[in-house]
């Protein structure tokens, strides 16, 4: 959307209660005119960053926990499959990685040549006096590295070369060490002693610090560093050990000394485990046109690899696609793609391309763990299984396959066999499984589906897990703690007088209308953004919560109109009670999350709250989900600090044109440090009006644009919400008081009067803008928005016709739409609301033929696809 800005400035320094000098100015005003005539106004508040004595502070590190947690937008990064890249020690001599002038290369001086050589001297045998011969030669040749002048020991350093490189590592090792013992100053030796201990494994901790150890030696004797090679292999040990930082340091001094492709692709693979994806962006691109194909080919594929991390998937899938091109066989290029279709959310291209990969190679387990993944998230649990049983038949340690599969027959209802699946996992003595994630999910979800369980055969108003369980073990479950608690007392095992939920082999006759309805309304809810699938099994649930509220609410709208018109009586005291039901059916729709109310979580008790972030950027990594937003959050973050004058700001020369040229969140960074504002960064904070307080022109607090960098020096820049007490009573307020406007208009609502309806509609969606803005849910706040609409237009003879546009989400319309006159103006345009078509009191009531959490379960796992689109 191109914007214009007009701005109104209103500067003051405000005291915050938490930071007696933290200053913020005030912009009023700020308008933006879209190009359909649309006017939008958003209020800001600017303040610094406040670090506390610990150097942490509100938003500006994406925490651990903050990343466990369950909102919608804590898993917004596109994540590529993961593979096994299997580092070869590399050459002992650089000229064999880079023959040019020095072929052709003398056999034994490099491992490559050694290996196909054909006779007698190959793989790991060879004739003494061969070995004597081709020491020779390379000492001819003047190959040596790091030469120590003695012509004995040169001789047993060449020898020792063409030992390591026919496979004899032992003698190789024992000829460099016999050099130290001579020459304890002979860098080569050092060298080549850690080059040989490389060659026996770096996978094995202790024979790694060995070469480092040799490693470092040579580099410390080495003063003139003349030589690239001894950098290039400690960085290849260092990442093996882990110590990525140092790597990378390494990679860049070899590449100063001879910038060579493999070195650049080195340091590639080094940025992508740092996560600095833009860095290996770049060394990869410089090895496009490189002579050597293995190398080229390596490049060409990991670049598409870091596109994909950078949120950048469309362009990584043409990278892929052009990879299968030069090699159509290419395996982990094929899978990417297919991985890649399904972060567009086209299902039926994944597909073809995983099926492409199984074809290619019949018993790949990751291909079956992550088309399993991908039905499961398109709503399918019932055929995801097919896929996790076949990948655990290929890899019986999949942590991953084993938990999907419990979680899938848990979603089905098939309590007995999920907890089977569970329990294998929590049994397991394996440390890799003990240490995944998927571990700790197990208990977490063997414990619900225990709670579940017990409960099939009641309501689905019965599954409380707010009121049901402590708030410590609803913290731990919410942020994937560990399942360590003091003092808990399980969860009853299954109860044999129970049985699981049985399929639905066919939908009878008189659920066939209500089951197509809810179908197509949960379609209409369906967002077509990059990063989230279509879900079929959600969207039905959340079709028949619209219902069910519908109806639900059309007998309460009775009752008030048969009030007295100006009592101003309530039939309904409370929002919550219009939101409860979308919960619920939230809860049910999805068995292997926490659905939860964040009043219920010890955070929210605490001075900064339950914490929600949405991120627009950290590092060099986009969130494809939220891009179209980015633009408006930038520009508003950019006309705050031009305008910011808080005490201590610079004002210099050309602080405009900075801003202006400002094209990436580094930049703007910049130049809140150039005016010295914090060297941490900038907080915006959004500005809600209040309806209830109109006249007193009272705000209420919105989401913080955040800008500053987290604890790994990575630009972030998100928005964040902080759910306290006092916020939410303050949107409860706002809530109430439009649930009191609305029943006092349908108290003297006219059906014949289309007129009337406009002041409810206006309500109803006003409540969902405060309920968007307060995100009063862990996880799932948006979804059960949207129902709650749905249902209270139906109720009121009205329904949503229209779609939300291609990569449009309600919930950020609403954060950034700046007051609920705006965000109504923009969901009316979307959502074509028109005369109910068929009334919803002709459809059998949702509760009287659904009127247990097993009945629900059974029709969620039933086949709607029949029904008319």
């Amino acid at each position: 959307m191109e914007v214009m800005w007009s701005i109104l400035l209103l500067c003051s320094f405000l005291f915050l209660q938490h930071s007696a000098s933290a200053q913020v100015c005030k912009i009023s005003n700020i308008q933006i005119d879209s190009e359909d005539g649309r006017q939008q106004y958003i209020e800001l508040n600017l303040k610094k960053v406040d670090v506390d004595e610990e150097g942490s502070c509100p938003g500006c590190n994406l925490s651990e926990d903050s990343k466990a947690r369950a909102y919608q937008y804590s898993q917004w990064t596109a994540t590529p499959p993961t593979f096994n890249l299997v580092f070869t020690p590399g050459e002992i001599i650089l000229e064999c990685d880079s023959s040019d002038g020095y072929s052709p290369l003398p056999f034994g001086l490099c491992s490559k040549s050694a290996s196909s050589k054909e006779g007698t001297c190959g793989s790991s045998s060879c004739e003494l006096n061969d070995v004597e011969d081709l020491a020779e030669v390379i000492e001819e040749k003047n190959l040596i590295p790091l030469r120590t002048g003695d012509e004995k020991l040169d001789h047993r350093i060449a020898r020792a070369i063409v030992l390591l490189n026919i496979g004899n590592v032992d003698k190789a090792i024992d000829e460099f060490t016999a050099v130290i013992e001579s020459e304890p100053g002979a860098a080569v030796a050092y060298f080549g002693r850690g080059a040989a201990y490389a060659r026996q494994g770096l996978q094995h901790p202790l024979v790694a610090r060995r070469a480092l150890a040799d490693f470092n030696k040579a580099i410390q004797l080495d003063t003139g560093g003349s030589r690239p090679d001894i950098y290039v292999h400690r960085a290849e040990v260092l990442m093996m050990l882990q110590h990525f930082h140092d790597a990378y340091n390494d990679a860049t001094t070899a590449l100063k000394v001879k910038p060579m492709p493999k070195i650049y692709f080195l340091r590639g693979v080094i940025s992508l485990l740092l996560e600095n994806f833009s860095d290996a962006e770049n060394d990869f691109r410089k090895n496009l046109q490189c002579s050597d194909e293995k190398i080229q080919s390596l490049s060409h594929f990991h670049l598409g690899l870091a596109l994909y991390y950078r949120g950048k998937v469309r362009n990584a899938i043409e990278v892929f696609k052009e990879v299968l091109k030069q090699n159509p066989n290419h395996l982990e290029a094929s899978l990417s793609l297919a991985q890649g279709f399904k972060e567009l959310g086209n299902i039926k291209a994944a597909l073809a391309k995983f099926n492409t990969t199984l074809n290619l190679q019949a018993n790949y387990s990751m291909v079956y763990q992550l088309r399993g993944n991908m039905i499961f998230q398109n709503g399918d649990p019932a055929s995801a299984i097919l896929d996790f049983q076949k990948c655990l038949e290929v890899d019986s340690t999949s942590a991953g396959c084993q938990y999907m599969k419990g979680a899938a027959n848990v979603m089905q209802g098939r309590f007995y066999e999920g907890l089977k699946d569970t329990t294998k996992l929590m049994v397991s003595s394996a440390p890799v499984i003990k240490a995944s994630p998927e571990y700790i999910k197990a208990h977490y979800l063997r414990e619900y589906a225990r709670y579940l369980h017990s409960r099939l055969d009641t309501p689905i108003t019965s599954i409380q897990p707010d009121a049901d369980f402590s708030p410590e073990y609803l913290d731990h479950w919410v942020k994937l703690k560990p399942f360590d608690f003091k003092n808990y007392k399980e969860q009853p095992g299954l109860q044999p007088d129970v049985g699981d939920v049985q399929p639905l082999k066919e939908i009878p006759p008189h659920l066939e209308p209500l089951l197509c309805r809810a179908e197509a309304l949960g379609r209409l809810s369906q967002v077509s953004v990059d990063g989230i699938l279509p879900n079929r099994r959600l969207n039905l649930a959340m079709g028949l919560a619209s219902i069910h509220m519908a109806q639900y609410f059309e007998t309460k709208w009775k009752a008030v109109k048969a009030s007295k018109a100006g009592s101003h009586d309530k039939i309904i005291h409370s929002w919550r009670e219009l939101f409860t039901i979308g919960v619920h059916y939230r809860q049910i729709a999805s068995l292997d999350q926490p659905f939860l109310w964040v009043d219920s979580l010890p955070d929210y008790k605490s001075k900064d709250g339950y914490r929600s972030d949405v991120p627009f950027v950290r590092g060099s990594v986009s969130n494809s989900k939220v891009k179209p937003y980015f633009e408006l959050a930038f520009k508003l973050a950019k006309t705050m600090l031009e305008h910011y004058s808080g005490e201590g700001a610079v004002q210099y020369p050309g602080l405009k044109e900075d801003i202006a040229r400002a094209a990436t969140c580094e930049d703007l960074l910049s130049v809140a440090r150039r005016r010295q504002i914090n060297p941490h960064g900038f907080l915006v904070s959004t500005q809600v009006p209040s309806m209830l307080r109109q006249q007193d022109d009272h705000r209420l607090d919105g989401g913080v644009l955040v800008l500053t960098e987290d604890i790994s020096q990575r630009i972030v820049f998100a928005l964040n919400i902080a759910s306290t007490a006092d916020r939410t009573a303050s949107y409860s307020a706002e809530m109430d008081h439009l649930l009191t406007l609305l029943q006092d208009e349908i108290r003297k609502l006219s059906s014949n009067k289309v007129s009337d309806v406009e002041a409810i509609v206006s309500h109803i969606l006003s409540i969902a803008y405060y309920f968007y803005n307060l995100i009063p849910l862990s996880k799932g706040s948006s979804a059960v928005a949207y129902s709650v609409m749905l249902g209270l237009l139906m109720s009121v003879g009205r329904q949503i016709t229209g779609r939300i546009p291609h990569g449009r989400l309600l919930d950020m319309e609403a954060m950034l739409a700046g007051a609920p006159e705006a965000f109504v103006m923009v969901a009316r345009n979307w959502m074509a609301v028109k005369k109910c078509s068929v009334p919803v009191s002709s459809l059998p009531r949702v509760w009287e033929v659904l009127p247990t959490v097993r009945s629900v379960l059974e029709v969620l796992a039933a086949n709607t696809t029949l029904c008319p689109h």
